[in-house]
């Protein structure tokens, strides 16, 4: 009680109690899938414990549990103050991965930066944190004149700076993150000739950035090679093998089917507890309890504006949008490619795919929009 009163935290949580509902299925769904992935990480990773990812899972989901409580009790008009910083030290974060990042599954992708203990991807983070930003620069411009030299000075050099870091090594979610700052800058009210001129130059950035690194492939890191050859696979009917295990995953389940830990493509699929965890949970739980995950995450994203549309102020109401659209449109991606029709985007399942970084912003996002729910 004495801690409760000092941290000042409140755990009444009178907010949006679907939202919670939602989550807590979620995060129980992510146990069983861990469970599950847990003697393929053991495989993997050559470690003797078969329980030790699933007690890695549980430590983090209890962290996550934590930074949403302590999200909770923030107020949100101090993240116009925070969200300036915030960005600054995930950018911060971007170039040390851009230069000295690490790439524990042999893919070419310098995404992560090893700290004691764990990895964090700080692309996860630019994603969420740069929608803050973006919701902050929104409301300040509607109380201001302003013209296209102030908007690139306050917002489109950080927008593109962050995409200069993030696109070399990780193209689905610079492209996420610039496709959802486009479509909240609209939502907004943001004037479209601006938009316009500012796709004009994406484009045109974006050409030079693609033939240079053509030709100068070993100077300049970039993933095209492999977005190409994913692309002109996946239009003329070739499946990668990981897919082919996927689908297979998938037929195995069946319309109805309730053998958790029984997968056996989970020991095939090198991505079996991230990319294709939904292909897992579908082989052991049928085709019904994919559909069932799936339409908790359609139930999420109503909740999330409905959530929205109750807010009387701009601020929460487009942050609302802001954080909680771009959460579930990787999962529908990450779903996506669990079941074939995408090619693979290396996205997460948001509350049910392990890793520290998506647990941690998970909380954090679910946190600011629950906060936001509770005013009356």
């Amino acid at each position: 009680m004495k801690i409760k009163e000092s941290l000042n935290i409140d755990l009444s949580l009178n907010g949006d109690r679907v939202l919670l509902v939602i989550a807590g299925l979620l995060i129980v769904i992510s146990f069983a899938a861990a469970f599950s992935t847990s003697s393929n990480m053991v495989n993997l990773y050559h470690r003797h414990d078969n329980f030790f990812y699933l007690f890695k899972h549980t430590v983090l989901i209890i962290l996550g549990l934590m930074i949403f409580i302590v999200t909770v009790n923030i107020d949100t008009g101090r993240y116009k103050i925070w969200a300036k910083p915030l960005l600054l030290i995930t950018i911060g974060l971007l170039i040390y991965t851009f230069f000295f990042g690490v790439d524990p599954n042999g893919t070419g992708a310098r995404r992560w930066i090893k700290i004691p203990f764990a990895t964090i991807q700080p692309s996860l983070i630019a994603l969420p944190v740069f929608m803050l930003y973006t919701s902050v620069f929104l409301d300040k411009i509607r109380s201001r004149d302003h013209d296209f030299q102030y908007d690139f000075k306050q917002f489109w050099i950080y927008f593109f700076v962050v995409l200069m870091f993030i696109v070399p090594h990780n193209i689905s979610t610079g492209s996420i993150l610039g496709l959802m700052t486009i479509i909240i800058l609209t939502i907004g009210g943001y004037p479209f000739k601006r938009l316009l001129l500012i796709g004009a130059l994406i484009l045109g950035l974006g050409g030079i950035y693609f033939l240079a690194a053509k030709a100068f492939p070993v100077t300049i890191p970039n993933r095209f090679e492999t977005l190409i050859n994913r692309i002109e696979r996946f239009s003329k009917g070739e499946e990668v093998l990981q897919t082919k295990y996927a689908k297979a995953a998938i037929a195995t389940g069946g319309i109805i089917r309730f053998a958790p830990g029984k997968s056996v493509q989970k020991n095939l699929l090198s991505q079996s507890s991230s990319d294709f965890v939904y292909a897992i949970l579908a082989e052991e739980y049928g085709v019904a309890g994919a559909v069932f995950i799936l339409i908790l995450y359609l139930v999420l994203l109503v909740t999330v504006i409905a959530i929205a549309i109750k807010q009387k102020e701009f601020f929460p109401k487009v942050l609302t949008i802001a954080l909680g659209t771009p959460m579930i449109l990787q999962a529908y991606l990450n779903m996506s490619v669990g079941t074939g029709l995408i090619p693979v985007t290396g996205q997460p399942l948001p509350l049910i795919s392990t890793g520290g970084t998506t647990i941690f912003m998970t909380g954090w996002i679910l946190g600011v929009i629950f906060k936001i729910s509770m005013k009356k």
